[in-house]
């Protein structure tokens, strides 16, 4: 990884490189496939990022991933 990275760059980067399998050189490549990708590209990660974040739940009976309290297959 280069010396002097900007922060944002260097945010991501870091970011990145905590998720499960991705090490620091993965992370960098990921994050300048994102730099170049279209705008739109970078957006819908994003937005894919936050909607899971808000919108996926556990399941309070099975631990299963839903969108409601109690999943689909408890109901």
């Amino acid at each position: 990884m280069p010396a002097q990275l900007i922060e944002p760059v260097a945010r991501l980067i870091e970011s990145l490189s905590r998720l499960p399998g991705i090490g620091p050189k993965t992370a960098q490549r990921l994050t300048y496939h994102l730099l170049r990708a279209p705008e739109t590209e970078a957006r819908a990660l994003a937005a894919a990022l936050i909607a899971v974040r808000e919108q996926v739940v556990f399941c309070e009976r099975c631990f299963n991933i839903s969108d409601q309290p109690v999943c689909a297959i408890c109901l």
